[in-house]
Formats: C-alpha cells, structure tokens, sequence
C-alpha cells in the first residue's frame, strides 16, 4: 500500500506532529506516514539514503530519516530501514539491495525483482531525457530545486502546470544525463557535497545559452538549498539571466506565488521584446 498524493489533511498530519525547524517536504512526509499508519499499515518501508552517486552525498535529512519519523510513530509500528550508500560506487549499492530483498524472498525471486525495478527506472529517466523541452513558442524557463518539492504538485502549488499555462516552455535538472551534469558542474571551485546540488548547477549550465530564465524553489530552513541558490544567482547574473528564488513552507501563500510568477513572466517578455 502507498499514500495518496500530498493533501492539505495529509500536511496538517504532519504539521501537528513535526518539529518547527524541520522543512516542508520532511513535514509532509511525516503525514504521509501518520496517514498510513491510520489506516492500520504497522509495517512501513523507510529506508536511510546515504548517497546515489559516488562522492556525494543525499539531503542530510535523508541521511538520518528512519530516525528522525520513529518518534513521531506509535511503538506498534516498525520500520524496515535498509541503508542504501553507492558512496563506494553502484556495485556495493546492488549488493545493499539484494541483502535486503533476501530476507522476505530467495535469490532468483529477488534477482526478478531488482531487473524488474531497474528496467522501470530505466524507462523513468529515459522519458525525461527524451522530453522536448523548448517545443513551440513562449518563453523558455528552467525550473529548479529538489525533486521532493517541484515534483509534488500540491507542495509545489502546481508551479509547473502555472507556467506552462502562461505560455512558458519548462525544462528540469531530470532532463539533463547524470554524466552530463557531474561534467557540468566540475567548474565550481569546491566539489558539491549533495547530489541535488550538483544536479541543479548542472542542468544550469546545460541550458544556460537556451532559456530566457531560472525559478527556484527552496524549502526554508534549508542550508543546502540556500548555498545552491546563492551559486545559481551568480551564475546567471554573469549571463544577464534572470532568476526568481521561491522560498516555500506551510505558510506560502499560493495565491501570493502565482502572484509572482506572473509578474516574473511579464518581466520576462518585456526583456526579450525589449
């Protein structure tokens, strides 16, 4: 069994129970898991992402999640909490998974299911790699931020259905190849500790000569995200490029969001019609 898509019952599920301090995105995960567990779930699959790529490393709040959602569960609940970390590269990362699917199958059941998962993700990235971001008219925007927040429609407030209904051409970091994106940002001075980080400066530099401009989301209270947006702005005001930085939370006004990003759009087409 999955949660539903993010909901306003769902975040109030987490807003009542998580720590202030804590972002949007992990408040919305801890409803998401209240959620199941009211619907009698009292095993749930949260496992501790470490890292995805050599060298790098997952959103801190990744690194200690399963931690972090047990206190705000009943003691009836128990997490199955696998630690995935391709830091020593993919091979040690395959062997975390097949240890973890041997304790509920034998091998060639797990082996079917790791090539099944694979072949899905495959599929996943291949569609996005293929998406034609700049097809037609309008003006060409790069979206940017970690995938838990732009991906989520109700967390996001739908800011990729807003811009594509004002006309715009929206590409995302999910359209630029892994490899692409780690040559990419190598020209940072200092090597980027976190993947989604490394994947935005990327994808901006991938794009940098085709857009008209850069939205950015950044859940507050991040640190990471913060730094990045800092690196971003610079990045494009060297290329006259303008950006807008989204700080969201609970309190985000989605109506105030739309607000300016209409008000960035007309900035937009005044400039290139100027």
């Amino acid at each position: 069994m999955i949660s539903p898509p993010s909901n306003k019952e769902i975040l109030e599920l987490g807003l009542s129970t998580c720590v202030d301090g804590a972002c949007l995105a992990l408040k919305s995960y801890v409803g998401h898991a209240r959620a199941l567990v009211h619907q009698g779930i009292e095993l749930l699959f949260v496992p501790q992402i470490i890292s995805v790529a050599r060298g790098e490393y997952t959103c801190p709040n990744f690194l200690g999640l399963p931690d972090l959602l047990r206190q705000y569960l009943p003691p009836s609940v128990t997490l199955l909490s696998p630690i995935f970390d391709a830091r020593k590269g993919q091979r040690r990362l395959t062997r975390s998974y097949l240890r973890f699917g041997l304790q509920f199958a034998p091998l060639k059941t797990v082996l079917h299911a790791w090539q099944d998962a694979l072949g899905v993700q495959h599929a996943v990235e291949s569609s996005a790699l293929r998406a034609g971001p700049f097809l037609g008219g309008g003006l060409r925007i790069l979206v940017l931020g970690p995938r838990y927040l732009t991906d989520d429609t109700f967390l996001s407030g739908n800011l990729r259905g807003h811009l594509e209904g004002l006309g715009a051409r929206v590409c995302t970091a999910s359209q630029v190849p892994d490899e692409r994106s780690l040559e990419l940002s190598s020209g940072v001075k200092k090597p980027l500790f976190w993947s989604a980080a490394r994947q935005s400066v990327g994808s901006l530099e991938h794009f940098i000569e085709e857009i008209d401009g850069v939205v950015n989301m950044v859940p507050f209270g991040c640190g990471a995200e913060s730094l990045i947006s800092v690196l971003i702005q610079r990045r494009a005001r060297r290329q006259d490029l303008p950006t807008l930085d989204l700080v969201i939370d609970e309190h985000t006004s989605y109506v105030g969001l739309i607000t300016r990003l209409e008000a960035f759009y007309e900035l937009l087409e005044r400039k290139k019609s100027g």
